[in-house]
Formats: structure tokens, C-alpha cells, sequence
């Protein structure tokens, strides 16, 4: 007798599953779709043209984590990403990103922790991220890992490219 109620019989994934690329060997399209499905504003910059570029620039800052689909490995799955970027002194962590079924499971905390190493690596003095309004939930993601809320500084910005 078959129980309609039964739950899937896949084994759900776990963080030693998730294996680490460089964002260059990545489809560019791919990380995009994944943001937008994942929880990050995509801004005009957030192109195909502009990633291309950036992915080359500080390419040990841009990672993807991945996650096996086929029993080869020719298939895969963005499972997230992390993008850091460097001025020389200071680092800056844009697009940190976890697909939603994965959440919990430690692999946010992971990315930071790699893309802390590159930093490192790079001899850099301080890291900054930015927390969009509608996101603040992830406050105590980032304090638990060290991050402090400032209130000493306001963000501006202006676009230089239309």
C-alpha cells in the first residue's frame, strides 16, 4: 500500500557536498538568474558585461559554490556565491548569496570564511558589506561571523554611467 503523504526520499545536501569555482568558470547568466532568484536586487550594473569584467579583476574573490547534480559531475548547480572586491586596503563583500532551500545548513558562513582567506591572502586591513533595507533579517548572520553595524557613516552614491 503506497502512502500518498510520504515525503521525497532525496537526501537532503550537506555542506561537504558543496564544492568551491573560481566565478570566471562560470556562466555569467547563470550567477545572474541565481541572484535574482535568490534575493539580491539586481541593479543596472548588474549586467552581463559589467560581471565579465569583474570576474576577472580579483578573480580568487568572486566564488561559487556548487553542488553536484549528476552522478558524473558534468552537471552542476549553484548553491551560492560570494563576490569580494579590493581597493588595497580595504575589502568589499557584494552579492553574498545562498540558495533559499539551503539556508541553515552553514554554507553562507562558509563563502565569508573564503572569501576572509583571499583578503587575508591580499593583506587586507578591513572588510565593509552593505545590508539592503529590505534584508536586514541578515544583521545577525554578519554579527555572529564579527561584523559591527556602523552609525557613523551614511552611504551615497552616484552613477556615473547610463
Amino acid at each position: 500500500m503506497s502512502n500518498n503523504n510520504s515525503k521525497s526520499t532525496k537526501t537532503p545536501i550537506k555542506l561537504n557536498d558543496i564544492y568551491y569555482k573560481n566565478a570566471a568558470d562560470i556562466d555569467t547568466q547563470k550567477i545572474l538568474d541565481f541572484w535574482e532568484n535568490n534575493d539580491i536586487t539586481i541593479s543596472t550594473s548588474d549586467n552581463i558585461d559589467e560581471i565579465n569584467i569583474a570576474k576577472h579583476i580579483f578573480p580568487q574573490l568572486f566564488i561559487i559554490a556548487l553542488e553536484k547534480v549528476s552522478s558524473e559531475g558534468k552537471e552542476e548547480k549553484i548553491a551560492g556565491t560570494v563576490w569580494g572586491n579590493f581597493d588595497g586596503r580595504r575589502g568589499f563583500v557584494v552579492h553574498l548569496a545562498t540558495r533559499r532551500d539551503l539556508r541553515g545548513i552553514g554554507l553562507g558562513k562558509k563563502l565569508m570564511e573564503l572569501v576572509e582567506y583571499e583578503f587575508h591572502k591580499l593583506n587586507c586591513y578591513k572588510v565593509h558589506l552593505f545590508v539592503e533595507i529590505h534584508n536586514t533579517k541578515v544583521i545577525d548572520f554578519y554579527e555572529k561571523l564579527g561584523y559591527k553595524v556602523r552609525k557613523d557613516v551614511i552611504t551615497m552614491s552616484k552613477t556615473l554611467r547610463k
